[in-house]
């Protein structure tokens, strides 16, 4: 079952439950929780007219007899509260707990599938938006607080020293205290039981008094929920201007950052200021708006309705009381009841609105969860206890986008320690054949091997496991220099990370180090390209692969730190198959055989001293990239 936009809510919300997984009897809980809780913070209110009729209305009790019963009902008031709120507690407890839990499941869950996409689908998104579901789509989109109520006037008993209020707002900012999409059960579900729950306690408490309170409380919730239910709707479409308002505002700073070098040195500072201040201006516009729909609705349509059920309450009580058919305490737990229902009402009215909401990133997260993970081994896969290295490709035919072939009926055969270099221009299929080799993408058609075998139809553990790459630049993760080094090989010990590093020609970097191996490194660690490709070759040699992928991985760098890292290739290449692409010849001119790729086929093949003696693509690249280094070394 696909999550699509317009999938019954229902049905997501079904998908979901089953998320719950071992959380579910600690949600049942919960719900028990509100069951026994609310009725008893409701007595707690209907206990005040007697109070009231027993202090201030009953001459036939003595004072001590008056006193009695007010410390009575009194210790009553004291003991629903209690347990009310000791239910109220752990109630919370097990939301936040069910919450964090289910919610942290649900991650893992989503990461995992993740990285058993293939690359052609990841592609199919940016990066940000897979970071954003994982992050952000994860978190509930409003919080639901609590606060406490201060002003009840002084004299009278509030029914719950709490008074559930939604707090709507729009960021994308992760919070540790959200309680995440999961929140869907375990904050937003139980909060919906307890606020029609309580709204149904007060109208039968309200029929006890008098069953014409209660019947006007009945028509007044119609139409205060359907005019704040279409109120909310248009809330929201400006509170999400408002949001887009501010995120474009946002972006246009953190560019303005980001580049700022680059805006200086173009001479576009006052275009950035200018750009800032449009965007600044629109996000303010939305904000005013925002507040405009807030004032129209919450303010005059919300209030004005409340005052004026409020007002023919009370009048009809009024007279009710004139006329002896009422007492004073009646009063006094009606005006409580009604205050106690108001917030309630208006809670239940947005919660239909918030589990609209909070679906909107559940149906995303359903997306990914549904697509089809491509990394997944066959039922009868082949574990490979090692590789020779030899590689080769049968007829193969790939595309990245349908219609748009990359590779056109490719043959390939690489020897086992071959050292093969590719070039061609950009878009030739280059780096896809280390894609391919990599297994991040499957081919159309034919079938790539390692060994004989086709890499679709083994373990990928198994084979990755003899594999290594270098890319084009090295990321280095936030840590120490053996971390990263170590992240090609987790159970290498610090000789081996030293070894690689010293065959690397990286060793030089942790000798004038103080710190050593455990220098803190990291993708804005300071390093020069030369030194990040070098620790990028000790993170691949520490493996001790059978087969490396070299992805352009001098292109990056100066042609005197592109010599060393080159050298370091040689030492590192002996013994294993070398697969390098290169954009500048000079890096694959000392490979034992070169083919040039053309349209997605191999248009020439040979040794550096032979294509270079050959007319064709290769010797007219070698001639023009010659003649550039010349210009520059003569400029």
């Amino acid at each position: 079952m696909t999550a699509t936009p317009d999938a019954g809510t229902a049905r997501v919300l079904l998908r979901l439950w089953g998320f719950l997984g071992p959380y579910k009897s600690k949600f049942v809980l919960g719900l028990f929780f509100v069951l026994l809780a609310v009725p008893l913070a409701q007595l707690v209110v209907f206990l005040t007219r007697d109070l009231t009729n027993q202090v201030l209305n009953s001459a036939a009790l003595t004072a001590p007899q008056r006193w009695d019963a007010v410390v009575h009902i009194l210790w009553m008031q004291a003991g629903f509260w209690l347990v009310s709120n000791i239910l109220s507690v752990w109630r919370e407890v097990i939301e936040w707990y069910v919450s964090m839990r289910a919610t942290l499941d649900l991650r893992l869950r989503y990461y995992h599938h993740l990285l058993k996409l293939s690359m052609a689908t990841l592609s199919q998104r940016p990066p940000g938006e897979h970071l954003y579901r994982a992050t952000a789509d994860m978190v509930s989109m409003f919080r639901v607080g609590n606060r406490v109520e201060t002003s009840t006037p002084a004299g009278q008993v509030p029914p719950d020293s709490k008074e559930v209020q939604l707090t709507y707002y729009y960021s994308n900012d992760v919070d540790p205290y959200d309680p995440g999409v999961m929140g869907i059960f375990s904050r937003t579900m139980p909060l919906f039981l307890e606020t029609s729950y309580s709204l149904a306690w007060g109208c039968f408490l309200l029929w006890l008094i008098d069953p014409v309170i209660s019947l006007l409380l009945l028509a007044y919730i119609v139409p205060f929920g359907y005019f704040s239910y279409r109120a909310f709707e248009k809330v929201q479409a400006a509170g999400f201007e408002f949001k887009s308002g501010v995120e474009n505002e946002t972006a246009v700073l953190r560019d303005s950052i980001a580049g700022l070098r680059a805006v200086a040195s173009a001479g576009r500072l006052p275009f950035q200021r200018l750009k800032f201040f449009v965007a600044a201006g629109g996000a303010r516009s939305a904000g005013v708006r925002l507040a405009g729909k807030l004032v129209q609705t919450q303010g005059l349509l919300q209030q004005g309705m409340r005052w004026t059920f409020t007002v023919v309450v009370y009048l009809y009580l009024a007279r009710r009381i004139i006329l002896g058919l009422a007492t004073i305490g009646d009063w006094v737990a009606t005006a409580l009841l009604i205050e106690a229902a108001q917030m309630p009402l208006q809670n239940l009215v947005q919660l239909f609105q918030l589990v609209k909401m909070q679906l909107v990133p559940v149906r995303r997260i359903l997306e990914t969860l549904d697509t089809e993970p491509q990394l997944l081994d066959k039922p009868n896969a082949k574990k490979l206890a090692g590789v020779d290295g030899g590689i080769e490709f049968d007829s193969v035919q790939f595309a990245y986008r349908e219609g748009e072939p990359v590779l056109r009926d490719l043959s390939l055969s690489i020897k086992p320690g071959e050292y093969l270099g590719i070039v061609g221009p950009s878009g030739a299929g280059k780096s896809s054949i280390i894609n391919l080799c990599l297994r991040l993408y499957g081919a159309d058609s034919g079938a790539v091997l390692v060994d004989g075998q086709d890499v679709q139809d083994v373990a990928v553990e198994s084979y990755l496991r003899h594999v290594a790459c270098v890319p084009q630049s090295t990321f280095l993760y936030q840590g120490t220099l053996a971390d990263n080094i170590r992240f090609g090989l987790p159970e290498a010990t610090d000789d081996q990370i030293l070894d690689a590093l010293r065959l690397a020609g990286a060793d030089e970097f942790v000798s004038r180090r103080s710190e050593g191996l455990e220098a803190l490194v990291g993708d804005r660690s300071g390093l020069s390209g030369g030194e990040r490709q070098r620790i990028g070759i000790a993170r691949a040699i520490v493996r001790d692969p059978k087969i490396l992928f070299l992805d352009e991985a001098t292109s990056a760098l100066d042609p005197e730190t592109e010599a060393k890292v080159l050298e370091t290739i040689e030492k590192v290449r002996q013994g294993r198959t070398v697969v390098a692409v290169a954009h500048r010849l000079k890096a694959v001119q000392t490979c034992d055989r070169i083919i040039v790729l053309g349209g997605g086929q191999i248009v020439q093949s040979g040794t550096h001293a032979e294509l270079v003696a050959t007319p064709g693509p290769y010797r007219d690249l070698w001639l023009r990239q010659e003649a550039e280094e010349a210009d520059g070394s003569g400029g």
